[in-house]
């Protein structure tokens, strides 16, 4: 990291909040005494009133934001606005956030308007693809085609099954919702900084009535496009290894040190459509579309050093907290360089209609969701001609020093192509999903309401791989070879081999090569590479869910209230064909499953004041294990003899909840909230590491890394998260801009043998300094969480660190109509950066991610 860029970055985000308000007294032509007598709400402050009223109105436990709130913040996608709500957590990827957990839960169900989205989201390490969940990454939509983001903590019962920390729902704007005719337009370019490219980000939004106002229609697209480069250390884990002799024992060893570098090329393509009739006063009915394309495109080079499995694989160890973290082993080198493209694209069509009459409500809700994959992977590896001597030491460094004496990385002569060395692969997947259901409520005159529907969904999952390969001659590859420079991740400090030979593999090569040594046999198949059937997996899933709701309002102690009561009842029925494989011989076999789950809940929200609220929640929720942890496929990793599959055996974790909640509203736009969960978790899933030898998969009988979804443990997590939300209007002019959003959330998780659950921070909190006044507004937004689980390996518990990112932002409005909007993003990027490491603390280094800084320069206009 530059030091320098680090002490202007710093310099920058501090300066920004303290100068704002003095460049706003210098645009402000009102006199003090007129602003004292009229507030005008617009901007920041009107997106936070929006979503307080939200919030206050809500039937359950909700947090939110609105449309204008996500244009404000300096967030390139859903994830990185939903992070600054309070008890939010998010993951990223490619230095851009892709998945959120909430009050430490990552199995969150992800809506769009109430619908599932479907579709791929690509992952840092392997497996090569993973599908997140059970919807579309939240990195793959882009946040402009939404009016709100909820984050619902506590369920009703009218609402879908399947989140146990809770549901995301993104709200699409409706054109009968517009007062007037809107057009808006913007425009921007974001730099990166490693990567040192200027790319594009474009927005439209269009929406108009007529047919007196019966009849709307809503046009909205988003097209972004960004080159990043990810530096990495990666795909480590420190297994058992037994040594004999003097100090002998069973102790952690490092697996392999992977040293990596990625530049990434991600295009954005966002559309979103609707069309609105007013049928009757009573009667409307909605038709809409969505469309979001996400192309991800990757280069990366690699450098490897594998460590020997056997006995006494390590000399001159240093063993610390049970771990060997230096010391000399004959380990082998291999270098590779990859090209990878990952097109994904999502549909989703819907058609709901409502009618309200006297108390009486019907709705009708169908829709078709669709997600489609078509990954590509090319390779060449080279692997040193014998065994090296290497020294190396994980402590006292970012990342681990490798030192190879005599071996030198960077001529063609220290290596020889690696067996099967040039490889394609190509994986098709789809996912698609019809769902239909019914709701009804009445509201007697009692001012009761009885609600009751049913919701049906045929989910269908299938998943094609390919894989050809090749052990090339060393004058073919010749051309494809490339010598990397001594810049190699140049940002992560450490002594380790910074040039050394890698290859350029091109489609053209590998592709034809490796499908002329292994082709497909039936002409007739989806590739011409050969098919690899141990990935491959056809899957589907029926589901019928029914629900009984009550709610009303009324007076206890004095207090006015409000409540809701029910029940959700849902069968699921499973069936999966996939592949098992005994040698070169691949046998197709079928798994099913079944479960029904009752699900109660019940929620009530007292106004002690006018102000002053309190919630009260009780309930159970359910998670459907993801569609690739239910495929009992497998898929073996040559490169980095790694093994991953499925288990269709999987239990829904079913987690028993209580809430209680306090909002106490200060003013329009201001709010102090708090709240104290509670969770039990039975059946909680999560990856289960072990290693051994399978000939059937690797005849060449190496140690492989075996890591499968398991139902491991039953987990209670208990903590408590406080919010403040405040502009200091008190204050005297310009600094009455100022306000700010605080919030902290505690969550304490252990399973039943004592270890932390997967993905949970205990301590996660969010600063965000904002200004608006005049044409003026700004906001610094400061992200930390604390270190959590992240996997088990070998029944030890490996964590990813703590981690934050400061990002600012300030906007100038040039007309009514007419704004320009400066962004920051990750200014301290050694901050953000993304940490694995083993039980025996990050000494024990598993990986090691670092993105860069963005910085963005945008003009909008709205007519």
């Amino acid at each position: 990291m530059n030091t320098n860029s680090l002490l202007r970055s710093g310099v920058a985000a501090a300066a920004l909040i303290v100068s704002i308000p003095a460049l706003a007294q210098q645009g402000t032509t009102a006199p003090a005494e007129a602003e004292e007598q009229e507030i005008v709400v617009s901007g920041i402050r009107n997106s936070l009133q929006q979503a307080a009223q939200v919030k206050r109105d809500a039937p359950q436990v909700m947090d939110v934001i609105t449309a204008e709130d996500v244009g404000k913040l300096p967030d390139a996608n859903v994830a990185e606005a939903l992070q600054r709500v309070t008890g939010v957590q998010i993951t990223r990827v490619f230095g851009e956030g892709q998945s959120v957990s909430v009050r430490g839960l990552q199995q969150v169900r992800v809506e769009v308007d109430g619908r599932t989205l479907l579709g791929w989201s690509a992952r840092l390490s392997p497996p090569e693809n993973d599908q997140l969940g059970r919807s579309s990454g939240l990195d793959s939509v882009p946040s402009g085609l939404f009016g709100r983001l909820e984050v619902r903590k506590s369920p009703l019962a009218s609402q879908p099954e399947g989140g146990l920390g809770g549901t995301v729902n993104l709200v699409t704007p409706k054109p009968l919702s517009f007062r007037e005719t809107t057009l808006s337009v913007r425009a921007q370019g974001t730099y990166s900084e490693n990567s040192e490219k200027f790319e594009p980000a474009v927005t439209g939004f269009f929406t108009t009535k007529f047919a007196d106002n019966r009849i709307g229609i809503m046009l909205a697209g988003e097209y972004q496009k960004r080159t990043s480069m990810t530096q990495t250390f990666e795909r480590n884990n420190f297994l058992n290894r037994t040594y004999t002799g003097t100090g002998g024992g069973v102790f952690a060893t490092p697996v392999l040190l992977q040293y990596e570098q990625f530049v990434v090329d991600r295009s954005r393509l966002g559309l979103n459509g609707a069309v609105q009739f007013e049928v009757t006063p009573e009667l409307t009915i909605t038709a809409d579309a969505l469309y979001s394309e996400l192309t991800t495109g990757r280069h990366q080079d690699f450098f490897a050093f594998r460590l020997p499995t056997g006995t006494n694989p390590v000399t001159n160890r240093v063993v610390e907290n049970g771990a060997v973290v230096a010391g000399t082993a004959n380990g082998t080198v291999t270098t590779a360089g990859q090209i990878r493209n990952e097109p994904t694209k999502s549909y989703l069509y819907g058609l709901n209609g409502k009618y309200e009459k006297d108390g009486l409500k019907i709705e009708a809700d169908g829709y078709y969701s669709k997600g489609t994959i078509d990954q590509t992977i090319q390779i060449i590896t080279l692997q040193a001609a014998a065994p090296v001597p290497g020294n190396f030491d994980f402590r006292n460094n970012t990342i681990p020093s490798l030192s190879l004496g005599a071996f030198n990385p960077a001529v063609y002569s220290s290596y020889n192509p690696a067996t099967n060395g040039v490889r394609s692969n190509r994986l098709i997947g789809l996912l698609e999903e019809w769902t239909g259901k019914l709701d009804l409520s009445y509201e007697f005159d009692s001012g009761v309401t009885l609600a009751m529907g049913v919701r049906y969904t045929d989910l269908h999952a299938r998943s094609n791989a390919f894989r050809s390969q090749v052990t090339p001659t060393r004058a073919e590859i010749e051309p494809y070879l490339k010598l990397i420079d001594g810049n190699f991740i140049g940002d992560i400090p450490g002594s380790f081999p910074r040039s050394f030979l890698s290859t350029a593999p091109t489609f053209d090569y590998v592709f034809t090569r490796a499908q002329a040594a292994e082709p497909n046999p039936n002409p007739n198949g989806l590739s011409t590479l050969l098919p690899n059937l141990q990935r491959d997996y056809d899957f589907s899933e029926k589901t019928f869910a029914g629900y009984l709701m009550i709610s009303g309002e009324g007076e206890l102690l004095g207090m006015p209230y409000k409540a809701n009561a029910g029940v959700r009842i849902a069968s699921t029925r499973l069936s999966v064909d996939s592949y098992a494989n005994v040698g070169t011989v691949s046998t197709l076999v079928n798994d099913k499953n079944r479960y029904t789950t009752v699900l109660p809940s019940a929620n009530i929200a007292f106004n002690v004041t006018n102000d002053f609220l309190i919630r009260i929640s009780g309930s159970q929720t359910m998670q459907r294990a993801s569609i690739a942890d239910l495929a009992p496929s497998t898929f073996f990793n040559a490169t980095n003899l790694s093994v991953t599959g499925g288990n269709s055996g999987l239990k829904p974790p079913i987690s028993t909840q209580a809430d209680i909640s306090f909002e106490y509203y200060t003013g329009k736009s201001s709010l102090i909230s708090g709240a104290f969960f509670y969770k039990d978790v039975q059946d909680f899933i999560a990856s289960f590491v072990t290693s051994g030898v399978d000939t059937d998969l690797d005849p060449q009988g190496r140690v492989l890394t075996f890591s499968r979804p398991e139902n491991l443990a039953s987990a209670k997590i208990k903590g408590f998260e406080i919010g403040v939300q405040q502009f200091f209007d008190f204050l005297p002019a310009p600094f009455d801009g100022l306000g700010i959003i605080a919030n902290y959330t505690y969550s304490d998780s252990k399973d039943n043998a004592g270890f932390p659950l997967v993905a949970v921070s205990k301590n996660s909190y969010n600063l965000v300094g904002l200004f608006e006044k005049g044409p003026i507004s700004a906001r610094v937004a400061y992200n930390y969480r604390d270190e959590a689980v992240f996997e088990f390996s070998e029944g030890r518990p490996s964590f990813i660190g703590p981690r934050s990112q400061l990002d600012a932002q300030i906007g100038i409005d040039l007309t009514k109509r007419i704004a320009l909007s400066f962004q920051a993003q990750n200014l301290i990027p050694d901050d953000s950066a993304t940490t694995e490491y083993s039980a025996a603390g990050p000494v024990a280094l598993n990986s090691y991610a670092l993105s860069e800084r963005r910085y963005s320069i945008g003009i909008r206009a709205k007519f």
